[in-house]
């Protein structure tokens, strides 16, 4: 057999890529053609760069960097998300993730983008890091329980306990709320401008016009702003999943100028979760987001209650760039490559 080959995929074998998804992960979504087009052909910030292993003719692992914003160190920069990488079935185990991610990695750095950031799961993360891969941190839960019974059952308390340790431990409290709307805020861009940020995502109206409204499913998200004075003074973005024991409202992105705009926006989160047990999102630990959620009520979920861990880093591409774990960084669900 011959030893595989590195190389950039064509325009015309997306069928190839996308087989290779669908044997490794059947209920990958990129198995469906139209959400590949939109996050692959229709991203805004340009095309991927999907590389792929072959031998003896046949596609058998892939690998996919996206182009994103990012607001680095004060300035905006070009990065990549790496996604979709995949082995399939018959040839894991052979540590073929190794050398396709030293490929993608060292392509990255042609197309002068600054980073491949990359959120592995603990099957691949000791691939990427061989080829240069430096974990900056595991991404921590946060949560706000809705539900007495679910705070009773997962944590093991007695019920009125678990009644005393919500309304106290996860206290949000009175005051302004805001409204759910059926879309992204046309004022997203000067919200965004308002705000001083952690390295990360440049979570402006394109990024969210993108990720959300022209997804394929765009009945998935919800959408939550909150005013002051009729200025948009923060902004989330949600979606439903079931998770840590109950049905959860995942906030993908939430974006606040102020601690108060934060509990409000919250609230607002709060008063449109109907049945839910409880709001959850994840963060970057000691981030801008991760103060905003403490100061609003949310609370870390312990460790023994995530259904998985997840880790955050990137291998730095560009020229001068900083090695990942240097920085600070914020991270939210809508990141990821959760559709």
């Amino acid at each position: 057999m011959s030893e595989p080959v590195a190389r950039l995929a064509a325009p015309d074998e997306y069928d190839r890529v996308r087989h290779v998804l669908r044997e490794a992960f059947p209920d990958n979504p990129k198995a469906r053609p139209e959400v590949m087009e939109w996050q692959y052909l229709q991203n805004p910030y340009g095309p991927p760069r999907t590389w792929v292993l072959e031998e003896a003719g046949e596609i058998i692992a892939v690998y996919t960097a996206i182009p994103v914003r990012i607001h680095l160190e004060g300035r905006t920069t070009t990065a990549a998300l790496g996604i979709d990488a995949a082995v399939l079935p018959e040839h894991q185990g052979r540590r073929l993730f190794t050398p396709l991610s030293r490929a993608l990695y060292a392509d990255v750095a042609e197309q002068g983008w600054t980073y491949t950031l990359a959120y592995p799961s603990l099957a691949s993360r000791n691939g990427i890091a061989r080829a240069g891969w430096v974990e900056a941190a595991r991404l921590r839960v946060n949560v706000l329980p809705l539900d007495d019974d679910w705070v009773r059952t997962r944590f093991g308390v007695p019920a009125p306990a678990a009644a005393l340790l919500r309304k106290t431990a996860f206290h949000v409290g009175k005051g302004h709320t805001g409204q759910e709307v059926s879309g992204p805020s046309p004022q997203l861009d000067q919200l965004w401008g308002r705000l001083s940020t952690s390295n990360g995502i440049v979570r402006d109206g394109t990024w969210w016009q993108w990720r959300y409204r022209d997804n394929p499913d765009p009945d998935a998200y919800r959408y939550h702003d909150v005013h002051r004075d009729g200025e948009l003074v923060a902004s989330a973005v949600t979606a439903t999943r079931q998770a840590f024991g109950g049905e959860f409202v995942y906030v993908l992105e939430y974006v606040a100028v102020s601690a108060a705009d934060a509990r409000a926006l919250t609230r607002t989160l709060q008063a449109s979760a109907e049945g839910a047990h409880g709001l959850a999102m994840i963060t970057y630990g000691g981030s801008r987001l991760d103060r905003l959620s403490r100061w609003s009520g949310f609370r870390r979920l312990p460790r023994r209650l995530e259904p998985h861990p997840q880790w955050f880093g990137g291998v730095a591409a560009g020229s001068g760039a900083p090695s990942p774990d240097t920085l600070d960084w914020s991270v939210s669900w809508g990141d990821l490559d959760h559709l």
